[in-house]
C-alpha cells in the first residue's frame, strides 16, 4: 500500500510531465483524461551518448518513446547503405517507434543518441489503450506518422531499385527484346523497290537474307542518303550494291549488355540478332537508351520518334514500367497519376498522328475528346477507353464530315486496343457515330441531358462532362466548355439530381466492423475501391465544379478551386484530397500486383492491410462522409 507521500511524489511528477508533454504536438490538443492517462504512465530513461536506442534486428519496440532531452538520430536505409538519403535527428518532443508498435514489428532504421538522452517510455502494452483513449493521438499516429512510414519503406525500395533494376534490365535477352518480324528482302531485290518497302513497313533499316534466313547485309536510312541519294546511284540497280555486308550480329540469347557493348564499341546503331543461322530482329540503339533509363523523358522522346503503332506499343508498355518503378519509389498518387495520363495523352496524339496520315481530312477541323478518368487526369493502370470527336466541318454538312471521320477514328481505336487500351464496352469511343459530334450537335446533346430527368440522361452526363482535349482544334473544346459552363451553372434542378447520384453510393465503414465488404462470391471480402471509393470523391467534385463554374476536370483541382468559391476551410479540402489520393494509391498497388485482372484491379482487402494503412482507408472513408454531408446538406437531401 502506498504512503500519501509516495503518491504525492507521483501526483507532482506525472504534473511536471504533463506540462513538458502539453508543449509539443500531437499533445498539446490531447484530451485532458488521455493526457493524464499518457503522463502518469510514462517513465523516464537515460541513453548515454552513442546508445542505439531500437534497432532494426530487435523484436517490436518495448515501449513508444518521447525524447525530453537530447538528440537521437534515424539513420535511413539509402544513407547507412551510401545512398543520398540524409539522416534525421530528433529532439525533444518528438516520438518514435509509433509505427512500428502500430505494425508490430521491428524498427526500419537504427535510432541512436547522439547525445545524452534522456526518453519517457510508454510501455508497448499500454498503447493500444492510449490509441483508445485519445481520437487526436490517434489520428497523429494514424496520418502524421504514416507518412515517415511511407518514407522508410521508399528509401528501401529506391535502394535496391537503384542497385539492381538497370542491371536486371540490361540482363534481358535480345530474343525477349523482339517486338516484330525482320523486314527482309533477297540480295537482287531493286533500290527502289526495297526503299519503298522500307517506307510502307515505317523500319529504320532494311535486311538483306538468303533463302535460307541467314542476313547477308543492312542496309540503314543513314546509308541511304550517302549511298543512294548523294551518290545518285541508280534505283533499278539491286540493292547488294549498296547494302553493309555481312553485318555484325549477336545470337538471340545473349544480353542486351552484350548489345550495348557492340554498338559503343563499333558505332552502329541497328544489331541484326539471330536464332542459329537465322535472322529473328533488329535491336536498336534506342531500344537499349530506353532499357538503361526509362524515364518521364526518354519514354516521350520514344513517342515522339514513333513511326509505327508497334513501336507505340512498346512505349506503352514502359509506361506501365515506369509507373510501377516510380509506385516503388514513393511518388505520391497524384503527381503518379498525373504523369501516367500525360503520357498516355502523348501516346493518343502520336497514334493520332500516325493514323491521321492514311486518311483524307483537309478541310476538317477537329479535336480528339478523353472522357472518364482520362479527361480528369487520373489514369491508373488499369483503364480502358473513353473518348469521342468534336469537329467543325465548315461548309460540308455534319453528315458528310461524320462520315470521313469515323473510319479514321475506328484506326485510332484499333490502335488504342493494340497499345493496351481496351476497347470500351459501352462504346464510348470516337468511331461511334453517336459520339462524334459537330460542336453545334455536341452542345444540343448536353442541353437535352441537362434538361432530361431519366437516369440515362444522367448516367451520360456524368461520364461526358469530364472531357478535355487531348489533340487537334482545342478551341472547339475550349468553346463546348464555355457555353456549358453557364448551361450548368442555371440548371439547378440538373445539379440537385447530380447531387442525388453522388450520394447512392456510400462510404463502406461498417458499425460493428471497421469496414462493410462484399458478403459473399469470388470477392467476399474486399471493397471496390474504384465504385466504393474514388467515385464518391469525383461524383462530388464534378457537381462543385459545375455549380461553381470551375472549368477544371481534375478531381483535386476541381475540389481545391471550387472550396475556394464555396470558402470550405483549406484544411478541410486538403483532408478530403489526400483521403481520394489515398485510395487511389491502393488501386494503383492492387493494378501492380502479379494476379491482377480486369476484374479484381481494383479491389483491396482491408484484413490484408498493414494497421497503418487499415486506419487511413477508415480515416478516408470518413473524409468522403464529410464530403457527402456537405453535398446533402447544400441539396438538402
Amino acid at each position: 500500500m502506498s504512503s500519501p507521500a509516495n503518491d504525492s511524489a507521483a501526483a507532482a511528477l506525472a504534473a511536471t510531465t504533463l506540462k513538458f508533454l502539453r508543449q509539443y504536438p500531437p499533445f498539446e490538443q490531447m484530451e485532458e483524461q488521455a493526457a493524464q492517462f499518457l503522463a502518469a504512465s510514462l517513465d523516464l530513461c537515460y541513453f548515454p551518448k552513442g546508445t542505439v536506442i531500437l534497432a532494426p534486428d530487435q523484436s517490436t519496440p518495448p515501449a513508444l518513446h518521447i525524447i525530453q532531452r537530447g538528440t537521437v538520430q534515424v539513420v535511413p536505409f539509402g544513407a547507412e547503405h551510401g545512398g543520398d538519403a540524409e539522416p534525421l535527428s530528433l529532439g525533444p518532443g518528438e516520438s518514435f517507434s509509433v509505427s512500428a508498435l502500430l505494425e508490430q514489428r521491428a524498427v526500419m532504421a537504427p535510432y541512436t543518441a547522439t547525445a545524452d538522452t534522456f526518453c519517457y517510455e510508454l510501455a508497448a502494452e499500454k498503447f493500444p489503450e492510449l490509441l483508445n483513449r485519445s481520437p487526436v493521438f490517434r489520428e497523429f499516429a494514424t496520418r502524421y506518422l504514416a507518412s515517415m512510414l511511407r518514407e522508410s519503406r521508399r528509401l528501401i525500395k529506391l535502394n535496391f531499385t537503384s542497385t539492381t533494376g538497370e542491371q536486371q534490365a540490361m540482363s534481358r535477352t535480345l530474343r525477349s527484346l523482339i517486338t516484330r518480324a525482320p523486314v527482309t528482302c533477297p540480295p537482287e531485290r531493286p533500290i527502289g523497290e526495297a526503299l519503298r518497302s522500307m517506307q510502307e513497313s515505317k523500319v529504320g533499316s532494311m535486311l538483306i537474307a538468303g533463302s535460307d534466313g541467314r542476313p547477308l547485309g543492312i542496309l540503314t536510312r543513314h546509308d541511304v542518303l550517302d549511298r543512294v541519294a548523294l551518290a545518285q546511284h541508280d534505283l533499278t540497280r539491286p540493292i547488294s550494291d549498296v547494302m553493309t555486308p555481312d553485318p555484325l550480329t549477336l545470337p538471340a540469347e545473349d544480353s542486351a549488355y552484350d548489345a550495348a557493348l557492340l554498338i559503343a564499341d563499333r558505332g552502329i546503331r541497328h544489331i541484326p540478332v539471330c536464332d542459329g543461322n537465322r535472322v529473328i530482329g533488329v535491336v536498336t540503339e534506342r531500344d537499349l537508351f530506353a532499357l538503361q533509363r526509362i524515364s518521364v523523358r526518354a519514354i516521350n522522346r520514344t513517342i515522339s520518334a514513333a513511326q509505327t503503332i508497334d513501336e507505340l506499343c512498346s512505349a506503352a508498355k514502359d509506361i506501365h514500367k515506369l509507373a510501377r518503378s516510380m509506385l516503388g519509389q514513393g511518388v505520391a498518387a497524384e503527381q503518379l497519376t498525373l504523369i501516367i495520363s500525360t503520357l498516355n495523352d502523348a501516346l493518343v496524339r502520336q497514334v493520332l498522328t500516325i493514323e491521321g496520315e492514311e486518311f483524307d481530312l483537309d478541310g476538317l477541323r477537329w479535336c480528339w475528346l478523353a472522357f472518364g478518368s482520362e479527361g480528369r487526369y487520373e489514369q491508373t493502370i488499369s483503364t480502358d477507353q473513353d473518348n469521342g470527336l468534336i469537329f467543325d466541318a465548315g461548309d460540308e454538312q455534319p453528315d458528310a464530315a461524320r462520315e470521313r471521320l469515323i473510319p479514321f477514328a475506328l484506326a485510332v481505336n484499333r490502335a488504342l486496343d493494340r497499345c493496351g487500351f481496351p476497347l470500351c464496352q459501352g462504346n464510348i469511343m470516337g468511331s461511334n457515330p453517336q459520339w462524334c459530334l459537330s460542336l453545334a450537335e455536341w452542345r444540343r446533346q448536353f442541353e437535352s441531358w441537362i434538361a432530361n430527368t431519366n437516369p440515362q440522361a444522367l448516367l451520360n452526363a456524368v461520364i461526358f462532362f469530364d472531357f478535355r482535349a487531348v489533340h487537334g482544334e482545342e478551341a472547339l473544346a475550349r468553346k463546348l466548355r464555355s457555353d456549358l459552363s453557364q448551361l450548368a451553372q442555371d440548371g439547378k434542378q440538373f445539379q440537385r439530381q447530380l447531387a442525388g447520384y453522388a450520394l447512392e453510393s456510400r462510404p463502406p465503414l461498417g458499425i460493428i466492423s471497421d469496414f462493410v465488404t462484399e458478403s459473399d462470391g469470388k470477392f467476399r471480402g474486399t471493397i471496390d475501391l474504384k465504385k466504393n471509393g474514388a467515385r464518391l470523391f469525383t461524383d462530388a467534385a464534378r457537381l462543385l465544379a459545375l455549380a461553381t463554374g470551375v472549368a477544371h476536370t481534375n478531381t483535386a483541382e476541381r475540389l481545391r478551386q471550387a472550396g475556394a468559391s464555396l470558402q470550405i476551410p483549406d484544411k478541410e479540402i486538403e483532408s478530403i484530397t489526400e483521403a481520394f489520393f489515398f485510395l487511389q494509391t491502393l488501386r494503383l498497388r492492387s493494378q501492380m500486383e502479379p494476379e491482377a485482372t480486369a476484374e479484381n484491379a481494383n479491389r483491396v482487402d482491408p484484413a490484408q492491410l498493414n494497421e497503418v494503412d487499415r486506419r487511413i482507408l477508415k480515416e478516408s472513408f470518413r473524409q468522403a462522409r464529410k464530403l457527402q454531408s456537405r453535398v446533402a446538406l447544400d441539396y438538402q437531401l
